[in-house]
């Protein structure tokens, strides 16, 4: 019939597609109608007045325009490769509109889940960057988000933390982190009920991801030993969180709101004699037995440049 373009496998194919994926059959349709209008723009008439429906159940296009009374008046496609170029183009069309769909779905299960502790599979690294399976979409774990020198392997299951979603050329990724800080908060959390209900709090995170990270933490209420509590009976939940992190060692401290004694306690397992703040220069001067000098200050500075990061002070180390 003159003004009708038949669409072959492409009625099936919506029927399918509208199944699958977060489109209606009502939006697949639409993309085949501009790509048969654009087609026919293009090879037959530059004419902005033509239309097209597609109508799913007999698989056809019809192309039209709208007369001033309102009627459709059917509009003939005569060029002669224009059914199979039609055809061709509302198929391009419709995978268009899927991959943005998906990438939208993506995007949207990145920014829901943004912070999250989630579960993935290690699946192939390109380059310096490894590529994760997650549910709800592939992950994305860039080299500035690894913990150095921790060796992956495809099929291995990783805890990471989800942070944006990111839109590339084709489709999107959700980009995780294994080294951020909050991913030894959401560790805890897991392990820690008393996280959850508040009875205990995260007051600061110092972490140097894969080598040491120190967590200070406060009871608010003062009726528990916050420290006790996220170390756990015979140190089972200190020890589920480290087995997620490999070789980083992670110490809980006490956080106090009198900055000497929090400064004392973020220094251990060194041993203070005192600690005098300079206000004016935010300084702490630690002085500590000669014996716990080289334990105060860590390997490379390692425990005092984490204590500063962690009290938000310029720590100066001295033995007595």
């Amino acid at each position: 019939m003159a003004g009708q373009v038949q669409a072959g496998s492409l009625q099936a194919a919506l029927h399918e597609l509208s199944d699958e994926t977060a489109l209606s059959e009502e939006d697949l349709a639409r993309a085949v109608e501009e790509a048969v209008v654009d087609t026919y723009r293009r090879l037959v008439a530059d004419d902005p007045g033509v239309r097209a429906r597609f109508d799913p159940a007999r698989g056809a296009f019809e192309l039209y325009r709208v007369d001033e009374s309102g009627e459709r008046v059917p509009v003939p496609a005569d060029a002669r490769d224009f059914p199979r170029q039609a055809a061709a183009a509302a198929r391009v069309a419709v995978a268009g509109r899927l991959v943005e769909a998906d990438r939208r779905r993506v995007l949207a299960e990145a920014d829901s889940r943004h912070g999250e502790l989630a579960d993935a599979v290690v699946e192939r690294r390109s380059g310096a960057t490894w590529y994760v399976r997650l549910t709800g979409g592939p992950g994305m774990l860039p080299p500035e988000e690894q913990i150095a020198h921790e060796r992956l392997e495809p099929g291995t299951h990783v805890k990471v933390l989800v942070l944006e979603g990111r839109r590339r050329v084709h489709d999107a990724v959700i980009v995780v982190s294994r080294s951020h800080p909050l991913l030894l908060q959401r560790l805890l959390e897991q392990e820690v009920p008393e996280l959850l209900t508040g009875q205990v709090v995260v007051r600061g995170i110092a972490r140097e991801p894969g080598r040491r990270s120190k967590v200070a933490v406060e009871a608010p209420a003062g009726d528990m030993d916050p420290q006790g509590a996220c170390i756990g009976p015979r140190g089972v939940r200190h020890r589920a969180v480290v087995s997620e992190l490999g070789e980083e060692q992670v110490q809980i401290v006490t956080w106090s709101a009198d900055p000497p004694t929090y400064v004392a306690n973020a220094l251990s397992p060194a041993t203070t004699l005192s600690v005098a703040i300079e206000p004016e220069t935010r300084t702490a001067r630690v002085r500590v037995p000669a014996d716990q000098l080289s334990l105060a200050i860590g390997r490379g500075g390692e425990n005092a440049r984490l204590v500063a990061r962690l009290t938000g002070l310029r720590i100066d180390i001295a033995a007595d």
